[in-house]
């Protein structure tokens, strides 16, 4: 059978031969004559929706185990795994097309997203993937995961190749390089950010973790299109292993922070001899690390260094990453998708190394992952932060309540103020009533995110227009005292 060419497969049933219109792994996607993939997951088995897929039109079943024939003119295929070999059965059915695209991994525990938007940047008309959003061209699509499934990989790609675009800039996290997602892809470049305290509740320790990023690296066409940020200790041992370009304080492409203010930070970068500084509108050593990983990039793919460079001063704010809300109030309000120790820490130096007076920093904990995360990161906010008001992240099935008092463990031996305040859109409200002149308010931890998913409940909730609500509210009671 040609789509399932070079895969092992065993024929259950041989149904009525059909044109084949189109795959889904959702069966309430399903079109007339479409293949339906039943995928298993943590929480869920495919295999529960094949009478629904066929009534919607699938005349053929992909499954990963021995079951009941409904219909004797469908075609049911069985495989070992369904999601390991979707992307490539896909691929035959598209014919092929990430063969003929130009992909760009870029992985790490913090970072990626805005290193794909710099990429983008730098690149022009490209395909994006990542946690904001999935984007082709000018077409913008809602981010299920940070890396989709296969199937929607190589249905972007197919997208990308009908739109003339050249590349394809993604996201690739540890769950997708695991979970077989990216298994049908080759990759021209891979980035490498850091690696921090992540998603232990999944991958069980940091050594499983470091080596499920690996993995994007021996997918590398040419293993020296590597682009490694060598200051962080795991990637010196990928960059000795990968080679390719290095990137950091002493490397291949070195760079520093000059000069901070309150719109731009004023970068100096170097490659090969090469000296270039530019002012650009992100701001923290944490960006500037993100900037040369991409720079990075871009030079692997083939572009000058300074013509790079002449882009960086273009550079617009990435959605949720180091966001400012402005509505005419005398103090910074900063939106962030910092979840973890490490992000934490490096939003916070950023904005340590502008404030005039205080930092006042909001933020949370996930519920239903990583617990051991959260006492560091309340010890890491501790260091930077003048007041902390703990509050809830994305609690989920777990007790939020609960959630602080982990968090509140790493602030035992902290001389910090703190207070605890479940209610999230409570705390952003108490964070706006307390500001002052010049003071700094830090939202952490959901940044671009417009909902909040409290039990198994996803409800409409969007930092930005939280804190702008309570500055404008702030700002008419202020009025209000004058008369």
């Amino acid at each position: 059978m040609e789509l399932f060419q070079g895969i092992n497969y065993k024929i259950l049933n041989k149904g009525k031969e059909v044109e084949y219109t189109g795959i889904e792994y959702d069966s309430r996607k399903i079109k007339n004559n479409n293949i339906f993939f039943a995928l298993e997951g943590k929480n869920f088995d495919g295999h529960k929706y094949i009478k629904m897929a066929i009534e919607n039109g699938a005349k053929m079943i992909v499954v990963s185990k021995e079951l009941e024939i409904l219909h004797k003119d469908i075609s049911y295929i069985e495989v070992e795994d369904t999601r390991k070999i979707m992307g490539q059965v896909a691929s035959n059915f598209y014919n092929k097309p990430e063969k003929k695209i130009k992909i760009i991994g870029v992985t790490g525990t913090n970072g990626k997203t805005t290193s794909t938007y710099i990429l983008e940047s730098l690149l022009g008309k490209v395909a994006r993937i990542g946690t904001v959003e999935y984007k082709v061209g000018d077409e913008v699509f809602e981010a299920v995961n940070t890396t989709p499934e296969s199937l929607d990989i190589i249905k972007i790609i197919d997208l990308a190749l009908k739109k003339n675009i050249e590349y394809l800039v993604m996201e690739v996290s540890s769950h997708a390089l695991e979970m077989a997602r990216v298994d049908m892809l080759d990759f021209d470049v891979a980035v490498f950010t850091n690696l921090s305290q992540d998603h232990l509740d999944y991958h069980e320790n940091m050594e499983k973790y470091f080596l499920a990023k690996r993995k994007l690296f021996l997918k590398l066409k040419d293993k020296r299109k590597s682009v490694i940020n060598i200051d962080d200790n795991n990637g010196k041992i990928l960059s000795n292993e990968f080679k390719g370009i290095s990137y950091g304080e002493k490397a291949i492409l070195s760079g520093k922070v000059l000069e901070y203010n309150l719109s731009h930070m004023k970068i100096e970068l170097t490659y090969k001899g090469d000296t270039y500084v530019k002012n650009v509108k992100l701001m923290g050593l944490f960006n500037l690390y993100n900037i040369m990983g991409a720079v990075g990039g871009a030079l692997q793919l083939g572009f000058e260094f300074k013509n790079i460079c002449d882009k960086l001063e273009n550079l617009s704010a990435v959605p949720g990453r180091f966001q400012i809300v402005e509505a005419g109030q005398n103090y910074m309000v900063v939106v962030d998708y910092a979840h973890t120790p490490d992000g934490l820490k490096n939003i916070l130096l950023a904005l340590d190394s502008i404030k005039k007076t205080r930092i006042i920093t909001v933020f949370g904990a996930g519920g239903d992952r990583d617990k051991t995360k959260r006492p560091l990161m309340a010890l890491e906010a501790s260091k930077y932060s003048d007041y902390i008001i703990l509050t809830s992240d994305n609690p989920r099935t777990e007790n939020p309540k609960l959630i602080l008092d982990d968090v509140e463990k790493g602030l035992e031996n902290s001389n910090v103020f703190y207070e605890k305040q479940v209610n999230r859109e409570e705390a952003i409200k108490r964070a706006i009533e307390i500001a002052k002149k010049d003071d700094i308010i830090l939202i952490a931890g959901k940044g671009h995110e417009t909902y909040q998913i409290i039990a198994n409940e996803k409800i409409h909730f969007d930092d930005r227009e939280i804190a702008k609500k309570y500055i404008l509210e702030n700002k008419l009671q202020e009025v209000l005292i004058c008369f």
